[in-house]
This record gives C-alpha cells, sequence and structure tokens, in this order.
C-alpha cells in the first residue's frame, strides 16, 4: 500500500510537466543523461579504482515547458522560456538512481568494520526555475525511496555481471532499508561574466539548502568557467558549437544523511555523518549544434568518521536539445 501510494504520488507530480511541455512545443527542450561513476576515474588504473562509498548514480533529465503550477507564485513576472529568453521560467524534470555500497577489496572480501552501510536512492524530482541573465533560482521537490524497492543491488549486479575482472565483490547483507523519501531544495546561483573576442570566462557562486528525511544540509561553492563561445550556464543556447573549461569547490554543512545516519523510524545499520564535507572538480563541455557531452571529475572529503579520507569518481553528461 505504501510503495502505490509513492507510485500516485510520482504520477501526480509529473503530470503537470506534462502538459506544461504540450503548451509550449517552441521552447527549447533538452534531454540528457548522466552517469556517475568510480570506474570513470581514467586517471587510475582499471583495477586500481575504488568501488565503494558513492559507487554509482544514473540521472535521466527534461528540462523545457513552464514552471509547474505549484511554484509559479514565487516567479511572479516571468514567462516561460523561448530561444532568446534573458528573464523567463521553466521546468526540469529528474529520474534517478544513486547507490552507496560498503568497503571490499579484490583479494579480501571481508568488510571493513564500522564501514558505512550499502544503500540505494530511486527517486522522482520536479524543479520549477527563474532564470535570469546573473541570477538563477531553482525550486526542486523531490519523491523517492530507499531500500529494496529502490532496486540497487539489481543494478549493481547486472552493471558487475558485465565487467567481472574490473569489479570488487560487495556486500548487500547490511543496507539501509525501505523508507519513503520527501526531500525540498531551495538554490540560488548568482553569475559575473566578462569576454575576450571569442573566449569568455565567468564565477557562479552558489548557495542551496535541502530539508527532508533523507538529506538536511546547507551548501556554498563557486564554479569557475572559461571556454571559446562559453555558453551561458543556464539560459538557452543558440551558438553553433562551444568549448569550456570547468572547475569548482563547495562546502556542506550536514544535519542528517540518511544513507549514513539510518532509517528515521526504524533500527539499522548507522554509522553516523561528518557535518562538514568538501568537493572539488574539474571538467570539460563540449557542444556542438544540438548535441553537448561533458566529463567531470570529483573528489569528496571524508563522509564518516571510518570513510577514506578522499573519494574520487567521475561524471559523463551527453545531452540533445529541441527547439533550439
Amino acid at each position: 500500500m505504501i510503495r502505490r501510494a509513492i507510485v500516485v504520488m510520482m504520477l501526480a507530480m509529473a503530470a503537470p510537466q506534462r502538459a506544461a511541455i504540450a503548451q509550449s512545443a517552441s521552447t527549447p527542450r533538452t534531454l540528457s543523461l548522466r552517469t556517475d561513476n568510480d570506474a570513470f576515474d581514467f586517471w587510475m588504473l582499471p583495477w586500481n579504482r575504488p568501488d565503494d562509498e558513492y559507487t554509482s548514480g544514473v540521472h535521466i533529465t527534461y528540462d523545457g515547458g513552464d514552471a509547474p503550477w505549484w511554484a509559479r507564485g514565487f516567479m511572479r513576472g516571468d514567462v516561460a522560456c523561448t530561444a532568446h529568453s534573458h528573464t523567463c521560467r521553466t521546468a526540469r524534470a529528474e529520474l534517478g538512481q544513486d547507490i552507496y555500497t560498503r568497503d571490499a577489496t579484490l583479494s579480501d572480501t571481508t568488510v571493513i568494520d564500522r564501514s558505512r552501510p550499502s544503500a540505494g536512492w530511486l527517486y522522482l524530482a520536479q524543479s520549477a526555475r527563474s532564470l535570469h541573465d546573473d541570477r538563477s533560482d531553482e525550486l526542486t521537490l523531490t519523491l523517492g525511496v530507499t531500500g529494496s524497492p529502490s532496486l540497487a543491488r539489481l543494478t549493481q549486479r547486472i552493471a558487475h555481471n558485465a565487467a567481472p575482472a574490473f569489479n570488487r565483490p560487495t556486500d548487500w547483507s547490511r543496507q539501509i532499508d525501505f523508507e519513503p523519501g520527501v526531500i525540498v531544495r531551495y538554490e540560488e546561483r548568482r553569475r559575473a561574466a566578462g569576454e575576450i573576442g571569442a573566449i569568455g570566462f565567468d564565477a557562479v557562486p552558489r548557495g542551496a539548502a535541502t530539508i527532508g528525511n533523507v538529506l538536511t544540509m546547507a551548501e556554498l561553492g563557486v564554479e569557475l568557467r572559461a571556454g571559446w563561445h562559453l555558453p551561458h550556464p543556464w539560459l538557452p543556447q543558440t551558438d553553433a558549437a562551444s568549448l569550456a573549461l570547468v572547475g569548482g569547490v563547495s562546502g556542506r554543512a550536514i544535519a542528517r544523511n540518511l544513507f549514513l545516519d539510518g532509517n528515521t523510524f526504524r533500527d539499522g545499520p548507522r554509522v553516523g555523518h561528518e557535518p562538514l564535507v568538501g568537493s572539488g572538480e574539474l571538467g570539460v563541455e563540449l557542444r556542438y549544434r544540438a548535441l553537448s557531452l561533458a566529463y567531470r571529475a570529483v573528489s569528496d572529503t571524508r563522509q564518516y568518521a571510518a570513510g577514506p579520507k578522499w573519494h574520487p569518481w567521475a561524471s559523463m553528461v551527453a545531452g540533445v536539445t529541441f527547439d533550439r
């Protein structure tokens, strides 16, 4: 019954998005696939790459259409985005799965004592975005599930069977149990930019607050970009081609992380979280007409007392934009 209710809530949240898509056929729409994995740490030999902590993420994102009805009140005065908009509002929908696993090695399948529990998170998110030349405001509502319904164990088994020689054994005997999750997140980004001929550069500081039974935290960060025909980081783009180098740092003050602190209303595995966590990243982004590709290497600081001092992983993103 609980799972059926979750599905109904997800479908209800997605309905306004579908309606907005149908009404905004001339609005630029982007469909993208992002995969996060420590197997993408290409600066390491394949057998030396980690296969634990945040080990995998798959995210399908759709940008386009008018902002959802439940958030238009805080975006008064904005209109739906078009190809040449400088002040507008739009929506984003995302279906994703994240996987966290305990530490193990190829030669020793014994899981380290005090290691984090394995966990999966399957979710659907919808965002309302208010976009301006120098500012972006985004409000996101996320619904999802942990435990067996997240399908994390099945997903990892399928992936590991595809390349068993390079994958470590994993242990799902101690994992976060089923729990429906709700997250509300607000993020504000600013932009300061300049250019010299065809070379552009900008700085994008950001702040965010997240609250929910899965994750509660505050975040500050900054992203620096430079490149040829540098695209705007959030407004619709019409340039035929661009190339950008990206770097950034961020810090998070965490009050709750279900994947480390355990289930909310029942006993189970838990290790606690570090209150302050940082991340750094470097990447490259390439766009040609409607197509885009990006690669980012990320390293996170220690997440819990017995966790690794640093955990590297990487993202690969491919996207296509319609009605440019």
